[in-house]
C-alpha cells in the first residue's frame, strides 16, 4: 500500500492555490493535505486487513481443487487449453496457424461441455441437434405454407427423410430498409442461431483449410494415414462446408420466405458480367454500378437489389446498410480482395457476400447476383452463388469459343463440375454479350441451345440472348427491349428461398465424419501434449496443497470554494484508486490462481517478459481456463432436476464463480470489493476539515442488520441435534443442519435487498455515484490554475473531430436556389453529411431513418414524373390499353360450342370501342409476352402522346378491387403526369347488388394520399344501360379535349409539390445544424451544472433509479438450496472411519470397525458455492438491469451534449485510448502519462460487465461475513469426534469484527483492564447462548 503515492493528487502538485489563505486552522492547504492522508490511511488500513478476501480466496481455490480432482474435468480442461498449446512456441507439432485457430475455436469450453472428450471432443452433434430443433420451430410457427400435409412433409425432411421445403416466412422487410440485422423480424433468433452454426463451421473450415494447404503435404500424409481418409473426401467436405459457411454468413433475416428471382451472372474473366448487369439495371445505358475491371474486378459475390437509395454493405456486418456509392465502395473491396488473393492470403474465412442496393425496376421481386470469373480460387463463390440462385445467366462470346471453354481443360470445366453438385438443377440463361455480332448470333443461336444441352443435360436451357451493347447502330429502344426480354425470362424462372437452416443440416454426416477424424488424428499425433498435459494438471495439485498450506492467504486564481477544490481532488484520487486497486487486483490474482495455475500455463507458452504479446497470450491462457472451469458439467438435455444431479447444481450455482478465475473480472471484482466502504470514507476524510457542519461516515444500515441476524443463529439448536448421534442418525443431522443454515444466509441476503432491488440499496447507490461521478471526469475536469471547468484531453479531441456544420449549411442553402431536377441530389448528399454528423444522436434517430429519406423518395418520385418522356400530339385520342388474355377472352368460343363470343356483351363493347376513330388500340406483343403489357401500354402513351386511357378488366374477373398485377399497372401509369384520365371498364357479377365507384372500392383510386400523383381513375360499369358511342360521345371526348390543360396543371401542382417537399427538408436541416452548432458551443462549465443535483443529467439519472422496476423473475431472484436428502445421495459427501480396534481381549486378532461418516467439510464447501455462486448470478443480473435502464440511457444524455449516442461516444473514447496507447507508455509521472492511464481505466470501468463485476465485489463484500460465519464451520471436531460450538462461536465473532462490529472478547478485556475487577465479578453464570455476557465467548478464547 505504501506505493499509493498520495501527494501527486496534492494541492500543491495539482497546481490547485496560487496563494495559500491562511486561517485558524492553519490554512486551507493544510487541512486539505490532512484529508488527503486520511485517504492514503484509509487504503492502506482497507487493504491490510484482508480476512474478507482471504476466504474469497480460499472459496475458489477450494472449487478449483475439486474440479481438478475429477478425471473427466482433467481430460475436459487438457482439450480446453489443447488451442493455446498448438498457437504457442512451447508446441513440439507444427501445425499451421488456420488450423490452431481451428482447434482453438472448437475447443471453447462451452461447445466442449456437449461433447464426449473421451471418444469424440471435437463432435458438435448437440448444435446440430438444436439447429434442427430451431428449424422444425420455424416451420411450426409459420403463416403460410402448404396445410397440414406440407408441414408435416417439411418436418420429416428435416429428420433427413427428404429434402426441407424451406424455412418457414416471416414478416417480409424490404431491402430499402436500413436496420441492423436484430432489428430484423426474426432477427434476435437468427442471430443466435447464426453463432451457433458458425462456431462449428469456421474451426472445421479452419482445419481443414491448413490440411488441405499445399505446403502441409507431410500434415496431410499423417492425417490421412491415422483417420484412413482419401483427400478427395477432405475436398468435398471442405466446399460443401464453405458454401455452408457463407449462407449462414449472407442469410438475412429480411429475406425468409421471400420468394425471390436471383439469376446469377457466370462466366469467364472478363467476359462483361458486370458491364452487362450494369446495362440491365440501366435498361440499356450504362448504369455504372458495377466497377468493370478487364484484370477481373469481381472478387467477390455481389448481389444487387432494387432500392431508393444507393448503399452497400458486407453480408457479414450486423449494422445496416451504408448510404453511399456501390461502385466505388466495391472497386476498395475488390483491390483488397484481388491483393490478398494474389498474396495467397485468400481463405475460407473470406467468404462474404457484398449487399448492394441501387435503383431499377423488374417486373417482379428480382436480385443479381454478379459472380467472380470462374476459377479455381473463386470455385467456393460461384457454388455459393448457385446453391442460392434461382437461374444460370451464362455470359459468354463466340459458340466455338464457348465449347472450347466448356470442354475438359477448359475455363468453364469447373462450372460443369459445380452445377452438376447441385441439389437441384438450374434453368440456365445463355447471354450473348462479348464480341459476337448480331448476324453471326442468329446463324449460331442453335448451335448454343445444343451445346449447353450437351454439357448441362439435367438443366432447362432457355432461348440465348444477345446483348452486345458495345456494337454500333443498335438504338437504345432496342436495347432496353432486349433487357426487358431478359428480365421477363428471369421473372419465369423457380423461385428461390434462402435456407442456411436446410444447407446446415444437410452437412451433418460430413461434420460427424470430420469430427471423428480430428479426434482422432489429434488423439495420436499430439501425444507428447497429453503427457505433459497431465503432469501439468498434477502439478497444480501440488500448488493449491502449498498454497493452502501457506495459509492462502467559475472565479480567479485565489481560491475561492474549497470544497469544490476538495471534491475535485477526491475525484482525482479515485482515479488513483480505481488504478492502484486493478492493479493489486491482477497481482493478486497472480500470487494465488496464478501460481496454481503456472504448470498449465508454462506448457502452453505463458511467460511473465512483460511484453504486449505475451499480454495478450497469457489474457487468453486465463480466460480459456475460467471458461473451462464455467462450462464444465453445464451441459442440459432438459431433464436434470436439482434433488437428482450434482450437474444441476454445477451449472445452475457453483459455475457463477468461474469468471473471477480469470485476471481481469477479478481485478473489477476486486476494486468493487474495497471501493465499496472506502469510497464514503475518502469522501469524509476529504470534506470532514473544510464543511461547517461535521461530515460523518455514510451509515450502513446493512452492518447492523447483518451483526444483528448473526446474534439470532441458531447455533445452540444446531449442536443439539448433532450431540450424542452417531452413524446415519448423525449424518442426517449433519446434513439437516446445513440445509437450515443455507436457508438462515438465505433470510439475510434476501432481507438485505441488494440482489432483487435499487432503491435504498447501499451497495447500488453507492456504486451508481462513484459511476457517475467518474463519467463526468471522463469529459470534464476543474481546471489547475483555478476554481474553473475545462475539457478533458480526450472530450478537446472529441469537439475537434466532429467536424462543423460549414458544409451542411452550404448544401442547404444550395438547396434554397435549386431547380427541380437538381434537387434530389443535394438532398441526398445533405442527408449524408447528417447522417455522419449526428453519431446516432438519439434525438435525432428517428427523424433520420424515417423522416428524411420519406422526404427524398418523394422528392425522387416527383421530379421522375417531370422528367418522364411524353411526346405531346394535338391528334392524339384515347388509348385502348387492352391485355392480350382480355383480348383472347372476348374472342373466344362460348362454353358450349356456339358461335358467338363466351362474353357477348362485353365483346359487343369492345368491338364498338374498335370502331371509333377516337381511339386508338394497344395489344400486348404476343401471346407469350403478357407480363411485358404494362411497360409496353407506358410506351406507347409516352410515344403517341395520349393523355386518356381506357382499360378493360377481363369479364371473368371476381374482385371488384384491382387485382396485383392490375396494381402495378397503375403504379406505373401514375408516374406519367401528362397523362390525365384512365377509364376502367368492367362488367360486375349481376348476383351482387354491391356498387362499382371510387367510394364502394378506394384501392382503384391511385392519386388518394399520394404527393405528385394526379392521374384521374374512373371506374365505368358496362353491364346495364352501357353505351359505348354515348360513354365515347360525353366521357372520352371531354377528357381528350381538356387532356393538355390538365396535364399543365398537374406538371404545375408537382413543381408545387416539390417546393413543398423542399421547404420541409431545408427546415429540417437548419434544426439540425443549430442544435450541431449548441454540441459545438457548449462549455464544460455548463456540462458541468448539468451534472449537479437538480439539473438536467443529475435529474434523470435520480429518476431512472428511482422508479427503476426491478423484474420479479423467479429462476433468477430466488434462492435455491440443496435438500437435506439430495446431500445425503452424494457419494463424496460420506465415507467410512474406524470406530474402535478390537485387540486380543475380543478372542481374534487385531481388526477395525468401519462405521459410515459425513464428509462435513466438503459438503459445507459445495453448500459455500452454491451459495456464494447464487449470489454471484442475481448480483449480475440486477447489476445488468441497472446498466440498461440507469447507466446506458445516461451515456446517451450525455453523448446528446456532444451530439452523438452513448454507444458512439464510448467508441470515441475507445479510439481515443487506443491512439494514446500508441504514443505513451502510460506508465510515467509526468501529466501526459498520467492522463492517457485514467482514461484507459475510465474506459474499462464503463463497460457493462465490469461494472457487473464491480457490484457484485460490492454485494459479496457485504455478505461474506455472513457466508464465512454460517456455511463454513463444521460441527463435528474430526478430532474429539464430538459435536462443539466453537468453530461456529469463532467465525460469528471474527465476521462481526470483519463489518467493524466490536469483538466480545476485546470488549472484555477493555472492560476488565479499566475496571480492575477479578474475573468473577465480571464473569456471571448465564444460559449457555444467552446474548448478555462474555461467558460463550471467553470459553471460546
Amino acid at each position: 500500500a505504501s506505493s499509493f503515492d498520495i501527494y501527486q493528487y496534492s494541492p500543491v502538485a495539482m497546481g490547485c492555490f496560487a496563494s495559500s489563505p491562511v486561517d485558524e486552522e492553519g490554512g486551507l492547504e493544510k487541512r486539505i493535505n490532512l484529508g488527503l492522508e486520511e485517504v492514503k490511511d484509509n487504503l492502506v488500513a482497507q487493504l491490510g486487513d484482508q480476512k474478507m478476501m482471504l476466504e474469497v480466496l480460499k472459496a475458489l481455490v477450494t472449487y478449483i481443487n475439486k474440479e481438478v480432482q475429477d478425471s473427466s474435468f482433467k481430460t475436459f480442461l487438457g482439450y480446453a487449453v489443447m488451442g493455446n498449446h498448438l498457437l504457442s512456441p512451447k508446441a513440439t507439432s507444427a501445425y499451421p496457424p488456420s488450423m490452431g485457430r481451428g482447434i482453438l475455436a472448437l475447443t471453447k469450453p462451452q461447445y466442449l461441455c456437449y461433447a464426449d472428450c473421451d471418444h469424440n471432443f471435437a463432435s458438435r452433434a448437440a448444435v446440430v441437434a438444436r439447429i434442427r430443433a430451431a428449424a422444425k420451430k420455424r416451420v411450426e410457427d409459420a403463416e403460410e405454407g402448404g396445410g397440414a400435409e406440407g408441414r408435416a412433409a417439411r418436418l420429416d425432411a428435416l429428420d433427413g427423410a427428404s429434402p426441407s421445403a424451406g424455412p418457414a416466412p416471416s414478416d417480409p422487410v424490404s431491402p430499402d430498409d436500413d436496420l441492423d440485422e436484430e432489428d430484423m423480424p426474426g432477427g434476435k433468433k437468427y442471430a443466435a442461431d447464426k453463432e451457433a452454426m458458425l462456431s462449428v463451421l469456421e474451426p472445421y473450415c479452419d482445419i481443414l483449410e491448413g490440411l488441405l494447404s499445399k505446403r502441409q503435404d507431410k500434415l496431410r500424409a499423417r492425417f490421412l494415414k491415422i483417420t484412413k481418409m482419401e483427400e478427395d473426401q477432405l475436398k468435398n467436405i471442405r466446399r460443401k462446408l464453405s458454401v455452408v459457411t457463407a449462407m449462414v454468413k449472407v442469410f438475412s433475416p429480411s429475406d425468409a420466405g421471400r420468394h425471390l428471382k436471383l439469376p446469377a451472372f457466370v462466366g469467364p474473366e472478363s467476359y462483361g458480367k458486370s458491364t452487362l448487369i450494369n446495362h440491365i439495371i440501366g435498361r440499356g445505358t450504362d448504369s455504372d454500378a458495377m466497377p468493370t475491371d478487364p484484370g477481373m474486378g469481381t472478387q467477390v459475390v455481389c448481389k444487387v437489389s432494387p432500392g431508393t437509395f444507393e448503399s452497400f454493405r458486407m453480408a457479414s456486418d450486423k449494422g445496416g446498410t451504408r448510404k453511399g456509392s456501390v461502385k466505388a465502395n466495391l472497386t476498395t473491396i475488390n483491390s483488397a480482395m484481388k491483393a490478398k488473393s494474389e498474396r495467397g492470403e485468400l481463405g475460407i474465412r473470406d467468404m462474404d457476400m457484398i449487399l448492394a442496393q441501387k435503383e431499377f425496376h423488374p417486373p417482379v421481386p428480382m436480385e443479381f447476383l454478379d459472380v467472380p470469373g470462374i476459377k479455381e480460387t473463386t470455385a467456393f463463390h460461384t457454388s455459393l452463388a448457385l446453391s442460392m440462385a434461382s437461374s444460370l445467366v451464362l455470359v459468354c462470346g463466340k459458340v466455338e469459343y464457348l465449347s472450347t471453354q466448356l470442354a475438359d481443360g477448359g475455363d468453364l470445366q469447373l462450372l460443369k463440375d459445380i452445377v452438376k453438385e447441385l441439389d437441384d438443377p438450374l434453368p440456365i440463361q445463355c447471354v450473348v454479350s462479348f464480341k459476337v455480332s448480331g448476324q453471326e448470333f442468329t446463324k449460331n443461336q442453335a448451335n448454343y441451345v445444343k451445346l449447353l444441352k450437351q454439357y448441362f443435360p439435367n438443366c432447362e436451357i432457355k432461348d440465348p440472348l444477345w446483348m452486345d451493347f458495345f456494337q454500333e447502330g443498335v438504338s437504345m429502344e432496342a436495347k432496353g427491349r432486349q433487357c426487358d426480354i431478359f428480365m421477363g425470362v428471369a421473372a419465369q424462372c423457380i423461385d428461390r428461398v434462402i435456407d442456411p437452416y436446410k444447407k446446415f443440416i444437410e452437412c451433418a454426416d460430413e461434420m460427424d465424419q470430420l469430427s471423428l477424424a480430428i479426434h482422432q488424428f489429434l488423439a495420436t499425433d499430439c501425444i507428447d501434449y497429453q503427457n505433459s498435459k497431465d503432469k501439468a494438471i498434477e502439478d497444480m495439485k501440488e500448488g493449491i496443497c502449498e498454497y493452502n498450506k501457506q495459509g492462502g492467504g467559475e472565479g480567479e486564481s485565489q481560491v475561492v470554494n474549497p470544497v469544490t477544490i476538495a471534491t475535485s481532488l477526491l475525484v482525482e484520487c479515485r482515479l488513483a484508486e480505481i488504478n492502484w486497486l486493478v492493479c493489486q487486483g491482477k497481482e493478486l490474482h497472480e500470487q494465488s490462481f496464478g501460481e496454481v495455475n503456472s504448470p498449465l500455463a508454462e506448457l502452453c507458452g505463458v511467460t511473465t517478459d512483460g511484453s504486449p504479446d505475451e499480454e495478450r497470450v497469457a489474457k487468453a491462457f486465463t480466460t480459456r481456463v475460467s471458461e473451462s472451469f464455467e462450462h464444465y458439467m453445464t451441459q442440459d438435455d432438459g431433464k436434470l432436476k436439482k434433488e437428482e444431479h450434482m450437474q444441476y447444481w454445477a451449472k445452475e450455482c457453483c459455475c457463477k464463480i468461474a469468471p473471477y478465475l480469470d485476471t481481469a473480472p477479478f481485478s473489477w471484482f476486486c476494486t468493487g470489493f474495497y471501493i465499496v466502504i472506502g469510497d464514503s470514507k475518502n469522501k469524509t476524510a476529504m470534506l470532514r476539515r473544510i464543511q461547517k457542519q461535521e461530515a460523518s461516515v455514510r451509515t450502513w444500515s446493512f452492518t447492523e442488520q447483518l451483526v444483528n441476524h448473526l446474534k439470532r443463529a441458531k447455533v445452540d439448536e444446531w449442536v443439539g441435534k448433532c450431540a450424542g448421534k452417531k452413524g446415519r442418525e448423525l449424518i442426517d443431522s449433519q446434513f439437516e443442519v446445513m440445509e437450515e443454515c443455507c436457508d438462515f444466509f438465505r433470510e439475510l441476503a434476501e432481507a438485505s435487498h441488494f440482489l432483487d432491488e435499487v432503491k435504498g440499496n447501499d451497495c447500488m447507490e453507492e456504486l451508481l455515484e462513484f459511476t457517475f461521478v467518474m463519467t463526468e471526469r471522463i469529459l470534464a475536469k476543474k481546471r489547475n490554475d483555478d476554481s474553473q471547468w475545462e475539457w478533458t484531453k480526450f472530450a478537446k479531441w472529441l469537439k475537434s473531430n466532429s467536424g462543423g456544420p460549414n458544409e451542411l449549411k452550404a448544401k442547404n442553402m444550395q438547396l434554397g436556389k435549386a431547380e427541380s431536377t437538381e434537387v434530389v441530389d443535394i438532398c441526398k448528399e445533405a442527408y449524408e453529411l447528417m447522417r455522419i454528423a449526428s453519431n446516432s444522436n438519439p434525438q435525432w434517430k428517428s427523424r433520420l431513418e424515417r423522416d428524411f429519406p420519406e422526404h427524398i423518395e418523394k422528392l425522387n418520385a416527383c421530379t421522375k414524373r417531370l422528367s418522364t418522356p411524353f411526346t405531346g400530339s394535338p391528334s392524339a385520342g384515347a388509348a385502348l390499353l387492352i391485355p392480350h388474355s382480355v383480348k383472347e377472352s372476348l374472342t373466344s368460343k362460348g362454353m358450349f360450342g356456339g358461335g358467338g363470343s363466351a362474353f357477348p356483351e362485353t365483346a359487343s363493347v369492345f368491338a364498338d370501342l374498335q370502331k371509333s376513330s377516337g381511339v386508338s388500340v394497344q395489344d400486348a406483343p404476343g401471346p407469350n409476352q403478357e407480363d411485358q403489357f404494362i411497360q409496353h401500354a407506358f410506351d406507347y402513351i409516352a410515344r403517341t402522346g395520349s393523355r386518356v386511357g381506357i382499360y378493360m378488366r377481363r369479364p371473368d374477373t371476381q374482385t371488384y378491387d384491382p387485382l396485383d398485377r392490375e396494381k402495378i399497372f397503375l403504379e406505373k401509369l401514375a408516374t406519367q403526369p401528362n397523362m390525365t384520365h384512365l377509364f376502367v371498364l368492367w362488367s360486375p357479377s349481376q348476383s351482387d347488388k354491391k356498387k362499382w365507384t371510387l367510394e364502394t372500392t378506394p384501392k382503384w383510386n391511385i392519386s388518394k394520399g399520394k404527393v405528385g400523383v394526379y392521374l384521374q381513375v374512373e371506374l365505368v360499369p358496362t353491364d346495364g344501360p352501357f353505351k359505348a358511342d354515348t360513354f365515347l360521345k360525353d366521357v372520352v371526348v371531354p377528357a381528350v379535349r381538356d387532356g393538355e390543360t390538365t396535364a399543365k396543371a398537374n406538371l404545375a401542382n408537382i413543381e408545387r409539390d416539390i417546393t413543398s417537399i423542399k421547404n420541409d427538408f431545408k427546415g429540417g436541416v437548419a434544426e439540425f445544424i443549430e442544435q450541431m452548432e449548441l454540441a459545438l458551443n457548449l462549455s464544460p462549465m455548463a456540462f458541468h451544472n448539468a451534472m449537479t443535483p437538480g439539473q438536467e443529467i443529475r435529474k434523470d439519472m435520480d429518476n431512472l433509479t428511482k422508479n427503476l422496476k426491478v423484474p420479479k423473475r423467479s429462476k433468477d431472484l430466488k434462492f435455491q438450496i440443496p435438500s437435506k436428502s439430495f446431500l445425503a445421495q452424494v457419494p463424496e459427501f460420506t465415507d467410512r472411519a474406524i470406530d474402535r480396534l478390537r485387540g486380543p481381549e475380543d478372542g481374534e486378532g487385531t481388526e477395525d470397525v468401519a462405521v459410515e461418516i459425513c464428509q462435513e467439510l466438503l459438503a459445507r464447501a459445495f453448500l459455500f458455492n452454491v451459495m456464494l455462486g447464487q449470489v454471484v448470478s442475481m448480483s449480475r443480473f440486477l447489476a445488468a438491469h441497472t446498466y440498461d435502464k440507469v447507466l446506458l440511457p445516461l451515456w446517451d444524455k450525455i453523448g446528446g451534449k456532444f451530439f452523438m449516442s452513448g454507444e458512439d461516444l464510448k467508441a470515441s473514447l475507445a479510439e481515443y485510448v487506443a491512439k494514446e496507447a500508441k504514443t505513451k507508455s502510460g506508465e510515467g509521472d509526468n501529466p501526459e502519462d498520467l492522463e492517457a492511464r485514467n482514461m484507459h481505466y475510465l474506459l474499462e470501468m464503463s463497460s457493462k460487465q465490469n461494472f457487473e463485476h464491480m457490484y457484485v465485489g460490492c454485494v459479496v463484500y457485504m455478505l461474506m461475513p455472513a457466508l464465512y460465519a454460517i456455511i463454513i464451520p463444521c460441527i463435528i471436531d474430526m478430532d474429539e469426534a464430538e459435536a462443539t460450538d466453537k468453530t461456529f462461536r469463532h467465525n460469528i465473532a471474527r465476521a462481526r469484527s470483519m463489518v467493524g462490529d466490536q469483538d466480545p472478547w476485546d470488549q472484555f478485556v477493555k472492560y476488565m483492564r479499566e475496571s480492575g475487577q477479578a474475573m468473577v465479578d465480571v464473569v456471571k453464570p448465564s444460559p449457555r447462548g444467552a446474548e448478555v455476557g462474555f461467558r460463550d465467548d471467553c470459553a471460546v478464547r
